[in-house]
């Protein structure tokens, strides 16, 4: 029963190495055109580091052929630039480990918004997306939620706490 086993094994696992062979030539996001700017020395053996990604509109329809920017923001320098495809998918590729931001920027390079920091090793590949926020008319975002603005406010002034300035007299503050 085990020889026959074995024999069923054997073809199974080939199909699998040479599947999995054959994505990893593959391109990553099909259609999307990068134009990388980062260099990566590559050692014996290693494996190129990838950052995958999908770039989406407020209500989870895909920004098309977005202009996206990968900064180091541990050094604040644009790293990689590159465009995605028709369905919002990016991709840079060879980049250095480091700690990074993708930036959806317009045509003129102004910052639309950022995703989320992440940490890539060499040799990892990472998934990430940008997404544009909602518009809100400035009149609703002033007054929104104005206790939570001064909170925050003095919160970044160093203010943790509101006291009484004079010493308490009554019989109740022992």
């Amino acid at each position: 029963m085990t020889k026959r086993l074995g024999w069923i094994a054997a073809p199974v696992l080939a199909m699998t190495f040479v599947s999995a062979t054959a994505a990893a030539e593959k391109p990553a996001v099909k259609g999307a055109r990068t134009k990388t700017t980062a260099t990566r020395t590559s050692g014996a053996g290693s494996h190129a580091t990838s950052i995958l990604g999908t770039a989406w509109n407020a209500d989870s329809t895909p920004v098309k052929n977005a202009n996206l920017r990968l900064r180091n923001v541990v050094t604040g320098k644009v790293e990689a630039a590159t465009k995605g495809n028709d369905e919002g998918q990016f991709a840079f590729e060879n980049v250095e480990g480091g700690t990074y931001v993708v930036e959806l920027v317009t045509d003129t390079g102004k910052v639309r918004t950022i995703g989320h920091v992440f940490t890539i090793a060499p040799g990892e590949t990472v998934a990430t997306f940008v997404r544009l926020g909602t518009k809100v008319p400035w009149v609703t975002a002033f007054f929104n939620n104005t206790a939570a603005s001064v909170a925050s406010t003095a919160a970044t002034e160093g203010v943790t706490a509101i006291a009484a300035t004079t010493p308490c007299t009554s019989p109740a503050c022992d």
